[in-house]
């Protein structure tokens, strides 16, 4: 068993003998010095556990030595204990601020020694434990992107030359037209039926999250097929070459994502929120009601197809959609490691890991119609912070549109509020959200219903007082 050293500074020889009496005697291995530069340089050879030092030495002040033992890397982590007399109030106080860590009186009390030297020594080693998790933390993140660099980079260099081949005999791919984080999509072709078909192929890692990877791929055929909706992306097939690619294959649509939409357009006019998200209501209400919540509705999962019999709103995506009377230990399978969904737009019950049913989707979409009359979102820390984003969406109110956008009419952000609230119970279902929505629309002039775009008529500095802060 390793003994810790203790290191005592002090030119007066009865405090060095006692204070090593009753240290020694405790079963502690001590070194003394009598004068401050001595001290120095016999620290900083061999650094101690902990010191205990006088403040007042003929060469150097005990505040000047443990302003340069803190100033030295090798020696800054060591808890200093000042030696002082009982009513210096001053000198305990000057003792802190040069980052001394505590402070023991005279006289000596043996009880008293031991107590601060004991408790100093175990936060000590609680700190340097956790430094070093730190460090293999770090050092395993360093792995992680490192690999998820090169896997990446691998995936990347596939779904390049994936183009010209063909999949199961049956699907012909023709050219990359998308990518996520765990998959590219491609335009293809059923050889057998000559049809345009879009493949998705997803990434297939190595190590023990490849499998939860493939049963969340499998999922979002098994999902999105539960729910016959012309609002749903059709899922046509899906399956596992013999070597190892993982496919799904789904109705090609033309277009461009709400997302792509919103980086266009900046904003859209009341009416237009309406012809969008309606459909995505009634959808969603369908899925609902077979037990299935989708978990990431956002701009970029809804797509506006753009077939020749005219516009046709998508909700695609349902690679993360999951039963809600499924158990919790089921549900996990499709999370493990990572913070299911766009956190923005999650509603707090799934951010804290609570319980949740389809009242869920009914703030993403909020927040989803929120983002399509503001060009923003209500919840926008600087810097990227997650944590501040996620404490954000837990805790802050957002900020009502009419009090930066005057012509927001209040009944458009009496539904918003409604479908944002933090509790759950208080929200409408997704079928209510959508009927409160249409009727509120409605009811407005024409000009306010089709005005493209709200925002313009703001000052932009509005905005920025408007704007909640994050802490």
């Amino acid at each position: 068993m390793t003994v810790d050293a203790i290191f005592i500074v002090d030119d007066n020889p009865n405090n060095l003998s006692l204070l090593t009496g009753i240290l020694r005697g405790a079963g502690y291995e001590v070194r003394v010095a009598n004068r401050g530069r001595r001290a120095l340089a016999a620290i900083q050879l061999e650094p101690p556990a902990l010191i205990m030092l006088d403040i007042n030495m003929p060469d150097l002040s005990g505040y000047a030595l443990c302003e340069q033992l803190k100033a030295d890397a090798t020696t800054a982590g060591i808890p200093i204990i000042f030696l002082s007399a009982l009513n210096d109030v001053e000198n305990k106080v000057t003792a802190f601020q040069v980052g001394g860590a505590d402070y023991v009186t005279k006289p000596f009390h043996a009880e008293e020694v031991l107590a601060r030297v004991a408790n100093h020594l175990r936060i000590a080693r609680m700190q340097r434990l956790l430094e070093e998790r730190n460090q293999q933390l770090a050092r395993r993140n360093d792995e992680l992107e490192a690999a998820w660099r090169s896997a990446d980079h691998a995936f990347e260099a596939l779904s390049d030359v994936l183009p010209g081949k063909v999949l199961d005999g049956k699907y012909s791919l023709e050219a990359k037209i998308g990518k996520g984080g765990f998959s590219a999509i491609y335009r293809a072709r059923h050889l057998q039926l000559d049809k345009p078909v879009a493949v998705k192929v997803l990434r297939l890692d190595h190590g023990r999250e490849a499998q939860n990877l493939v049963e969340r791929f499998r999922q979002e055929g098994m999902s999105a097929t539960r729910v016959s909706h012309p609002n749903a992306v059709a899922i046509l097939d899906s399956g596992v070459t013999s070597a190892g690619i993982a496919y799904l294959v789904m109705e090609l649509l033309e277009g461009r994502s709400l997302g792509a939409e919103l980086e266009a357009c900046g904003a859209l006019s009341l009416e237009r929120c309406a012809q969008i998200l309606a459909p995505v209501c009634d959808m969603l209400a369908t899925a609902h009601a077979g037990g299935l919540v989708h978990r990431d509705i956002k701009p970029a999962n809804i797509f506006l197809h753009q077939p020749p019999t005219g516009e046709v709103v998508k909700v695609v995506d349902f690679g993360i959609a999951t039963f809600f009377n499924r158990s919790r230990e089921t549900a996990a399978m499709t999370t493990i490691g990572s913070l299911v969904g766009t956190p923005v737009y999650m509603s707090p019950e799934r951010l804290q890991g609570g319980a949740y049913d389809g009242r869920a989707d009914t703030y993403s979409v909020g927040m989803t119609l929120y983002e399509m009359i503001a060009g923003r979102l209500p919840f926008d820390p600087p810097t990227d912070n997650l944590s501040a984003l996620i404490l954000a969406c837990l805790y802050h109110e957002p900020r009502p549109l009419g009090s930066f956008m005057p012509r927001v009419p209040a009944s458009i952000d009496a539904v918003i509020q409604q479908a944002l609230h933090k509790d759950p119970a208080q929200r409408p279902h997704i079928h209510e959200l959508a009927a409160q929505l249409t009727a509120a629309i409605a009811a407005l002039p024409e000009l306010l219903r089709t005005a493209p775009d709200l925002v313009e008529l703001v000052d932009p500095r509005l905005w920025s007082r408007a704007s909640p802060t994050t802490h």
